[in-house]
């Protein structure tokens, strides 16, 4: 197996991250879709992670399933088909950079936190890894943890009025970079973030036009869908 080398999580002027895998060729947040992000040369993956009622910790973006809380559910029957958080370590964990967002499960988000780097510390997992979450909380949480971690925190526009108090905020839960919907990044924003030597990437983008001008605007790198992307920013 071949091992990643140590490296800074966002160590190239532009990184592309495969958003949950390769999408547009394979099923999300699958093995499947990780390794063809490997096989396709990605600068690292992006995936999911959630408990389930029995408390196991897995790979899945929707919080809910057929109208009910995955939080409800036990893994076994139900959700057996969904890749436990371990075993796609296991068999990738050290051969890609992995951004691993914690989604917002309310308290049980912590556990998930504690459990994923638990997880990651077993495996000997820390230079290649990235925690992120729209949570500021399992940000400084993480860091107290483990401030080894990488951490991204995570910005919508349900969460943006952090960004009117951003100065005290980011002091307050130091993430080392900010992930951005691709339509509120603007030169103003890009700029800001960088003087706190903070990395700034967008999400997610599938879009030539907009790919271009955000790499203009000097976006440090970009989650996407497609693999055309990834082959553009490499042209």
């Amino acid at each position: 197996m071949e091992i990643l080398k140590k490296t800074i999580f966002y160590n190239k002027k532009i990184n592309i991250i495969g958003h949950r895998g390769v999408p547009e060729l394979c099923k999300e947040n699958t093995l499947e879709s990780f390794q063809k992000a490997i096989d396709l040369n990605y600068d690292g993956i992006e995936l999911d992670v959630m408990a389930t009622k029995d408390q196991k910790v897995i790979i899945h973006h929707d919080l809910e399933r057929a109208g009910t809380p995955i939080l409800n559910i036990n893994y076994f029957p139900v959700l057996k088909n969904y890749p436990l958080l371990k075993d796609v370590l296991l068999k990738i964990g050290h051969r890609t950079k992995i951004n691993i967002e914690i989604k917002d499960q309310g308290k049980q988000s912590l556990f998930v936190l504690k459990a994923t780097i638990k997880i990651l510390k077993e495996l000997n997992l820390i230079e290649n890894i990235l925690i992120s979450s729209f949570n500021p909380q399992i940000i400084r949480e993480c860091k107290k943890i483990d401030d080894r971690f990488f951490t991204g925190w995570i910005w919508g526009r349900k969460n943006l009025y952090f960004f009117n108090l951003w100065n005290i905020a980011i002091k307050f839960y130091k993430p080392d970079a900010i992930h951005v919907h691709h339509s509120l990044v603007n030169n103003k924003m890009i700029n800001k973030i960088h003087k706190k030597n903070l990395k700034i990437l967008a999400y997610t983008v599938n879009n030539k036009k907009r790919l271009r001008e955000l790499i203009n605007q000097n976006i440090d790198g970009v989650f996407t869908d497609s693999p055309i992307i990834l082959n553009l920013v490499r042209k």
